[in-house]
């Protein structure tokens, strides 16, 4: 459907453009948002580089235990089947960090090792509630640093790039809160 939708825009920009011979514009326009996207796809690279270096060097200073400590209990809390094993515990808290810190793509590859991590715990190859709870979690992850959001907002010359955080923390932790408590009323429901 949606692949249908941008076919429709492109072909409707190339027959506008052919009928009011604005050819040329059309052209620019295309060229000039090409440029344009390769540029913050640099621009946002850099960022995730630079925050997956900090994660790294964090886990080698053995920054992540002591994150890993300060989350157990609220991770034994919500994961009560896999909190209490420290691998486990870890890779959720690196993933929690990453998010966290605004870089969802660098929260990938520790959410997916915090899985693996998971599964081996588990008998049968359906996921448990507990790892359906952890993906939502990491869907709708609070956002203490939205670094991306920062990065782009500076690179376009916001005069305050920072003065949206108290916004995205009200709806990052309300919708983490959400989709938790959905969680557990769903997990309820499925058991009844």
């Amino acid at each position: 459907m949606l692949n249908g939708i941008w076919m429709a825009m492109i072909v409707l920009a190339f027959v506008g453009a052919v009928c009011t011979g604005r050819w040329t514009a059309l052209s620019a326009a295309a060229a000039d948002g090409a440029r344009q996207a390769v540029e913050t796809v640099l621009l946002l690279l850099g960022a995730m580089c630079l925050w997956t270096g900090i994660m790294r060097i964090a886990g080698e200073a053995g920054l992540t235990n002591g994150l890993s400590k300060i989350l157990s209990p609220v991770i034994k809390r919500l994961f009560p089947n896999y909190g209490k094993n420290e691998t486990v515990r870890e890779k959720i808290s690196m993933n929690i960090a990453a998010n966290m810190l605004g870089m969802g793509n660098a929260a990938t590859p520790f959410g997916l090792s915090a899985m693996d991590e998971m599964q081996k715990l588990q008998t049968g190859d359906a996921p448990t509630q507990e790892m359906i709870l952890f993906v939502v979690m990491n869907t709708a992850s609070f956002q203490l640093i939205p670094s991306a959001a920062v990065t782009l907002r500076a690179s376009y010359g916001s005069a305050d790039p920072y003065d949206l955080l108290p916004h995205i923390w009200l709806v990052s932790f309300g919708s983490l809160l959400v989709c938790v408590l959905m969680c557990r009323v769903f997990q309820k429901l499925w058991r009844a």
